[in-house]
C-alpha cells in the first residue's frame, strides 16, 4: 500500500480509535443527569433513583441537575446540545419526547434525532383534586359545578400530561375553566391547597397525602384501572369521562452521537441496580412503577409510538400549537 494511502487511512481512523478509547474508559469522571422538572415532582424521584442505580453500578458519582421551565423544553434543549461522551443525560418523559413535538410549533429541538434513547424507567397515573371548599366530591359533581358557574373554575396545569388531562376534562364535561401553567406540578398543589386554583392533576407521590390528610379531594384517576393506594379513588371512566386513559412515563436518554457502548453500559448499569425489589416497593409506595425497556432500540420504538399517540391527544382535546 503507498505510503500516502497508509496515512489517509490512518487518518480516518484515529477518530474511531479515540472513540473506542474513550467508550473504555468511561465514567472516569462524575455524570450529570438533568432531570426537566422541579424538585419534588415525580420526574425528580425517577431521576434520583436513576442517579442513584447509576452510581452504584459503575462506581461513579451521579449528581441530578433540575432544570425547569416551559413544559420541559428548557432542559431537553440544553442537553440535546450537550457534547456526546455519556456525561450529561436527560431524564425525558411523554412531555418532552411524545406530547412537545405537537404542543410546539417551533420546538427547539427533535425528541428522535438530537437524542439516543437507553431505557423507560417508570409509569404512573395522575390523580384529579380538588379543593375542599368547594362543593365537590366527585368528577360528575365538578362537571356539574363546571356548567353551573361558567369561567369561575381554574385549574393548574405542567407539562403536557396535566395540560391535555385538564382539557379532556374541561371537553368532556363541556364546561369553561381557566388554566394556569406552573413550572412543575409541586407549586400547582400548594396552590391548590391554598385556595388559588381548583382543580389539578397531581402525581400520587405529590396528591396522596392531602387526600388522606383531607386537604384535597381525590376526584378520579386517569389510568383504565384505579390505583391500590387510593382504592376508594374511581378511575374517571368510572366518574362519567369514557375511555380516559393517560398514564405518563419518564425514561432516560442521551445526546445525539454517544456512543453504543456507553449507552449500552448505562442500559447495564440501571437493569443491574435500578430494577429491584426494594425500587419497586418504594414506587408502588409513591403509586408509580418500576417500567424498563427490553433494550435501548425497543425504547426507539416506544417513544416513536407514543409520540403518535400524545399528539392524537393533543388534537383530540383541541388544544392548540403555542
Amino acid at each position: 500500500m503507498p505510503t500516502t494511502r497508509r496515512t489517509l487511512l490512518g487518518a480516518a481512523l484515529l477518530p474511531l480509535v479515540a472513540r473506542g478509547a474513550a467508550a473504555q474508559s468511561w465514567p472516569n469522571r462524575p455524570i450529570t443527569i438533568v432531570v426537566p422538572f422541579a424538585a419534588g415532582s415525580s420526574t425528580d424521584v425517577v431521576g434520583r433513583q436513576a442517579a442513584r442505580a447509576m452510581s452504584e453500578a459503575l462506581e461513579q458519582q451521579v449528581v441530578v441537575e433540575n432544570r425547569t421551565g416551559a413544559s420541559g423544553i428548557i432542559g431537553a434543549q440544553a442537553v440535546a446540545h450537550a457534547r456526546p461522551d455519556g456525561y450529561t443525560l436527560l431524564i425525558v418523559t411523554n412531555s418532552t419526547h411524545a406530547a412537545n413535538k405537537t404542543l410546539f410549533r417551533n420546538l427547539p429541538y427533535d425528541p428522535v434525532a438530537d437524542f439516543v434513547p437507553i431505557s423507560n424507567l417508570a409509569t404512573g397515573p395522575l390523580i384529579l383534586l380538588s379543593h375542599p371548599a368547594l362543593p365537590i366530591r366527585s368528577a360528575q359533581e365538578l362537571v356539574a359545578y363546571g356548567r353551573a358557574n361558567p369561567g369561575k373554575l381554574s385549574y393548574g396545569y405542567s407539562g403536557s400530561s396535566s395540560q391535555i388531562a385538564a382539557v379532556m376534562v374541561t371537553n368532556g364535561g363541556q364546561f369553561d375553566a381557566v388554566g394556569v401553567q406552573y413550572r412543575s406540578i409541586p407549586p400547582a398543589v400548594t396552590d391548590l391547597l391554598g385556595g388559588q386554583i381548583s382543580f389539578t392533576f397531581a402525581d400520587p407521590s405529590n396528591a396522596l397525602q392531602h387526600i388522606r390528610s383531607g386537604r384535597a379531594i381525590g376526584l378520579g384517576v386517569t389510568s383504565a384501572q384505579r390505583t391500590p393506594l387510593a382504592p376508594d379513588v374511581p378511575t374517571l371512566t368510572e366518574a362519567g369521562l369514557p375511555g380516559f386513559d393517560l398514564v405518563p412515563w419518564q425514561g432516560i436518554a442521551a445526546p445525539a452521537g454517544t456512543d453504543p457502548a456507553i449507552i449500552h453500559r448505562i442500559f447495564d448499569a440501571l437493569r443491574a441496580r435500578y430494577d429491584t425489589p426494594q425500587v419497586r416497593q418504594s414506587y408502588a409506595a409513591l403509586g408509580f412503577e418500576v417500567n424498563l425497556s427490553a433494550s435501548p432500540e425497543a425504547y426507539g420504538d416506544f417513544i416513536r409510538s407514543e409520540t403518535t399517540r400524545w399528539g392524537d391527544l393533543v388534537r383530540l382535546a383541541g388544544i392548540e400549537p403555542q
